[in-house]
């Protein structure tokens, strides 16, 4: 009976811990249509190309998951860019959060530059509060993760997610290059006190059964 009990508070556990984590984007892995049509953006992927030579859509190439991705590219072109976002909203200042996805380049060499961040924003005024760092590492051959890790700002209660290309620095012999992205994800992180609540609601249940 403990170790049916104890299964128990720990199943209780993982299904609390996953449904903190659940995933706040729409279409994580870019099944559906990128649109370029304007708002609304939460929900939805928004494209967006600085003009001939870049572009931003689905893509069938090399999905890591299921059969599309987000194919971001530029051809020969400087000072230009390429890319996609969408709007996450209903957030509360002071929560710890996480932007993540995968992605990968074919090109070799790779010369574009890659972006990735989250601008906060406050859907009320429709200003934007602050944004993270651009995460700028470049993708190798394979699909790999990478993750960005923030707190909501004060003033904030919406986060615009970012992919981007770009040719505006150090731009090279061929200005070219294509990156896919595929499965990202933006989650609430559970917090280590309810955590804690979880952990001792089951000792507390092994307590009362002895």
């Amino acid at each position: 009976m403990k170790r049916t009990l104890l299964t128990a508070a720990v199943a209780l556990g993982c299904m609390t811990a996953a449904a903190s984590a659940q995933n706040l984007l729409t279409n994580a892995s870019f099944e559906d249509p990128v649109t370029q049509d304007g708002p609304p953006f939460v929900g939805f992927w928004e494209a967006f190309n600085g003009g001939a030579g870049s572009g931003a859509g689905n893509a069938a190439d090399s999905p890591r998951t299921g059969a599309l991705h987000l194919n971001m590219n530029i051809v020969a072109t400087d000072n230009t860019f390429a890319g996609a976002f969408q709007d996450v909203a209903g957030l509360v200042p002071g929560t710890p959060v996480e932007f993540s996805a995968w992605y990968r380049t074919p090109s070799s060499p790779l010369d574009v530059g890659f972006e990735s961040r989250i601008e906060w924003r406050n859907s009320g005024t429709n200003a934007e509060i602050s944004r993270t760092d651009n995460f700028t590492v470049a993708p190798g051959s394979a699909y790999t993760q990478y993750s960005i890790p923030a707190t909501v700002p004060a003033g904030a209660d919406s986060a615009r997610v970012v992919f981007a290309v770009q040719t505006f620095v150090g731009d090279g012999p061929t200005n070219s290059g294509i990156i896919y992205v595929d499965d990202a994800s933006f989650v609430v992180v559970p917090e280590p006190a309810s955590m804690a609540l979880l952990l001792g609601a089951g000792a507390a249940m092994l307590r009362r059964r002895k």
